[in-house]
């Protein structure tokens, strides 16, 4: 029995997306070929791979024992052909390749832009495309494999890195306070407490550092208000509507005539990482756009 080795590669792609249109977007393949190579391989081992008895009409496939087996074994390959590729690549001296970046609006114009310039000047055949993505759909992207490096936020006091991918920290991200025209000027984050504010999502990283500020003072820091992005939170603070927490990155613009972006003691910061999978870290493109990324980061006042 000699086996093809792309039609393991196939197998390795549907096992780590889970699905095969998802399998197909990684592998710029259509969905029916994926199919066609699963059923191709199923007659060469003879043995079933797929467990079709559990898909019932879901995007999700199962593998059976004996193909999550063969997947492992796909996956070393895998493993050896991107180390293979590395090294073809050093010995050219030429880093070459395409390494598409997911980022969210804050970071673009201070730090994904500068570090688009600096990829151009040290590494020419470095192609990098900028995907726009929250955190919770680039790690999906990521190990989907249609995402290289994703950056990524956390608040720095609790921030972590999930299971299977790898991160390099880039910058702390200090938190400053927008209060509106005619609010007066607080020396401490509890003088604010009973004031309205303009909040981030449940989950981002904004709502997480004001829930950490009431659970600590016991002040409501009420939320009436609540942005997705931080253009809007500024036009709402320089309408007079709240007051906001927002990271240094994220002032792009100056607000309007008489409203304030303050440095108040213990706001704290998030932290901003370049995340990619545990498995991809030896690829000489994305090592330079990381670089390229943390060359961009330093330059940052503070």
């Amino acid at each position: 029995m000699r086996l093809d080795p792309n039609r393991l590669l196939v197998l390795q792609a549907v096992a780590e997306t889970g699905g095969v249109a998802a399998a197909a977007r990684k592998l710029h393949l259509v969905p029916s070929g994926i199919s066609q190579h699963l059923a191709a391989l199923e007659r060469e081992t003879g043995l079933a791979l797929v467990d079709r008895s559990q898909r019932g009409g879901q995007r999700t496939i199962a593998l059976t024992g004996a193909g999550h087996r063969l997947a492992e074994h796909a996956a070393r390959i895998r493993a050896q052909l991107d180390d293979a590729e590395a090294d073809a690549a050093a010995l050219a001296d030429e880093v070459h390749g395409t390494v598409v970046l997911s980022a969210f609006p804050s970071v673009l114009r201070r730090l994904v832009l500068p570090a688009r310039r600096l990829l151009a000047e040290t590494a020419t055949g470095v192609q990098l495309k900028i995907v726009e993505l929250d955190e919770e759909p680039a790690v999906e992207a990521l190990h989907a494999g249609e995402v290289d490096v994703a950056l990524l936020e956390a608040d720095a006091q609790t921030s972590g890195m999930r299971r299977g991918i790898a991160a390099e920290r880039l910058i702390e991200d200090r938190y400053r306070v927008a209060i509106p025209a005619g609010w007066a000027k607080p020396r401490t984050l509890a003088e604010l407490g009973h004031q309205p504010w303009i909040e981030g999502p449940p989950r981002s990283v904004t709502a997480a550092v004001l829930r950490r500020h009431r659970r600590a003072s016991g002040l409501p820091f009420a939320a009436r208000h609540l942005c997705l992005e931080y253009p809007a939170v500024l036009d709402l603070v320089d309408a007079g509507l709240g007051a906001a927490l927002v990271p240094d990155l994220a002032l792009a613009r100056p607000l309007s005539s008489g409203a304030a972006v303050l440095d108040l003691p213990g706001l704290g910061g998030r932290v901003i990482s370049a995340a990619w999978l545990r498995r991809r870290r030896s690829r000489p493109e994305l090592v330079a756009v990381v670089d390229s990324l943390r060359r961009a980061a330093e330059r940052e006042p503070g």
